[in-house]
């Protein structure tokens, strides 16, 4: 391989297998945490395991949901009794959660509505109307559910995990709906594609789940933790926090084992996160191997030896033993042309015959022309001459009739600026030897 290629394919390896590494080490993890986990979950809500595709987005939560309402076989509404802490970024985000700073907890109703997304039109550009509208006895509260801004006006005209997947995550927080009877559902337009939902009766935010989890206490030690400076007694506030939510869901846990938090301790939510990336691997490890085989191709075409080509013709002519279609001989005027000379040699191979000593002469002609080769003992029996290229034809040979040249070509083509004309010679057999006159000593060769 030249320098220049193979300085070439050094730096093609190099780059395509640093992408591939790259690809290798991320993709994986960013369909755990993108595509796979909304695939998990519409798929556990329609096999009615609602559960699990609640601990990929609750904090503590009863597993047993107090609300199920099926709108067909695959869709419907799931709503649990849920504990979240609240994660804002900036101001904004803490004024739409009522002012509660990031970490603080929150009472909610969390859940699902789940289906076919056609069902639910929620994608417009302008005034759309898009919202979950909760009713309870002395009023309703209607709560924006959009989350995407697709022409960047400030306004969210879209709801991604809907139009994608068919999901939308149900949060109702007891800080801005104190209670729940009615949900409905509206689209783009403020059309109700799964009308009124009426839950059995109104939910206050007071069932038991609830009363294990002091928010207020919890709450108040996190803004006395946001509004501290002093090292030793910030990191005395976070162990603080931390062991006052470990204690909640331990109590919790203790009274009802469907009281559960979404942790590393809890085996659920383990087996949860290991099938996520599972199925993570799973979809990435093709895309993987995909990759490397095609920058492999590219690289066997355009800087390799070829042995993609090599290998399928070795498999296809030597082991299936597929017959190769004949090439078509090239036409050696169209090649060649004549407009030039060539240097041709003509040559004896005496080694069959070892006692001949004679001369041969070795005549060819074309149409305007006649070449003369004599091969003398005294030369090594070798005549080179300069010739016109072309095909000359009526060949002649004159040579003792003991002998014979029995692969003197019928045409002579002259071709290219060198070439070499080995004939043989054997001795000819005694009936082959006719009787001649004696001034003859020529043939003309068969």
């Amino acid at each position: 391989m030249k320098k220049g290629r193979l300085f070439g394919a050094i730096v093609y390896f190099i780059f395509t297998f640093a992408i591939g590494i790259l690809l290798a080490l991320t993709l994986p993890n960013a369909f755990a945490a993108f595509s796979i986990p909304s695939e998990y979950t519409i798929e556990q809500l329609q096999q009615g395991n609602y559960s699990n595709a609640m601990m990929l987005v609750g904090h503590c939560f009863n597993k047993q949901p107090f609300f199920v309402h099926k709108f067909d076989e695959n869709s419907g509404l799931v709503l649990f009794e849920t504990v979240m802490q609240n994660q804002v970024t900036d101001e904004d985000d803490r004024s739409a959660s009522d002012g509660l700073a990031n970490g603080m907890l929150y009472r909610t109703y969390m859940g699902f509505l789940y289906g076919d997304e056609e069902t639910f039109d929620v994608y417009k550009e302008s005034s759309n109307k898009t919202a979950l509208v909760v009713e309870y006895s002395e009023g309703e509260v209607s709560l924006p559910i959009l989350d995407y801004d697709s022409d960047g006006d400030g306004v969210n005209d879209g709801l991604s995990t809907w139009e994608q997947y068919g999901i939308v995550v149900v949060d109702i927080p007891q800080y801005l709906v104190p209670a729940v009877k009615n949900l409905t559902f509206l689209d783009k337009d403020g059309n109700t594609p799964f009308g009124t939902v009426t839950l059995p009766q109104e939910h206050t935010f007071n069932e038991e789940f609830f009363s294990f989890f002091d928010v207020d206490d919890f709450n108040a030690t996190v803004k006395r933790l946001n509004d501290t400076l002093d090292g030793n007694e910030l990191t005395q506030l976070q162990n603080d926090l931390r062991q006052k939510l470990r204690d909640m869901i331990d109590a919790a846990n203790a009274r009802n084992p469907n009281y559960v938090a979404v942790d590393n301790n809890n085996e659920s939510y383990q087996s949860v996160m290991d099938e996520i990336s599972s199925r993570a691997n799973r979809k990435a490890i093709p895309i993987i191997v995909v990759y490397f085989v095609v920058i492999y191709v590219i690289a066997d075409f355009l800087l390799g030896s070829h042995f993609i080509i090599k290998f399928f013709n070795w498999f296809l002519f030597k082991v299936c033993r597929i017959p190769r279609k004949g090439k078509k001989a090239p036409n050696k005027d169209e090649v060649f042309g004549h407009d030039y000379y060539s240097m041709v040699t003509f040559k004896l191979d005496t080694s069959a015959v070892p006692s001949f000593v004679g001369s041969v002469e070795i005549k060819y002609t074309n149409s305007d022309r006649e070449i003369v080769f004599n091969l003398l003992n005294s030369d090594n029996y070798t005549a080179t001459q300069r010739v016109k290229a072309g095909t000359y034809v009526n060949p002649f040979i004159d040579i003792n009739r003991a002998y014979a040249a029995p692969d003197l070509p019928d045409n002579l083509i002259v071709e290219g600026y060198r070439m070499e004309q080995v004939v043989h010679i054997v001795p000819r057999s005694p009936s082959d030897a006719s009787p001649q006159p004696p001034t003859e000593n020529s043939e003309k060769s068969d």
